[in-house]
C-alpha cells in the first residue's frame, strides 16, 4: 500500500464512520480500505471541504446503509490536508 493510501487509512480509522473501532478490539485495520482509492481519486480533483464531506456522507448512507455519521466535515478537512 502506498504511503498516501496508508495516510488515508489512518484518517478513516480515526474517524471510524460506522463505529466499529469504538466497540472494542479485534476489528481489522482494513475495515475502510474500500474507500481509499475513491478518496484518493476524489482528492486529485481538489474538492472543497463541503464536496468531500457530502461524498463521505453519501458513501456511508448509500453504500453502507447507515445514517450519516458525525464528523464528515472534520474527516474531509483531514483528508484534504493530506493532499497539500
Amino acid at each position: 500500500m502506498s504511503p498516501a493510501a496508508l495516510r488515508v487509512r489512518a484518517v478513516l480509522n480515526q474517524w471510524d464512520p460506522i463505529g466499529v473501532h469504538h466497540i472494542g478490539h479485534g476489528w481489522p485495520d482494513d475495515e475502510y480500505d474500500d474507500l481509499i482509492l475513491p478518496i484518493l481519486a476524489a482528492l486529485s480533483s481538489r474538492p472543497s471541504v463541503e464536496q468531500l464531506a457530502d461524498d463521505l456522507r453519501t458513501v456511508v448512507e448509500v453504500d453502507y446503509g447507515l445514517p450519516a455519521p458525525d464528523g464528515c466535515r472534520e474527516a474531509a478537512r483531514s483528508l484534504l490536508a493530506l493532499a497539500r
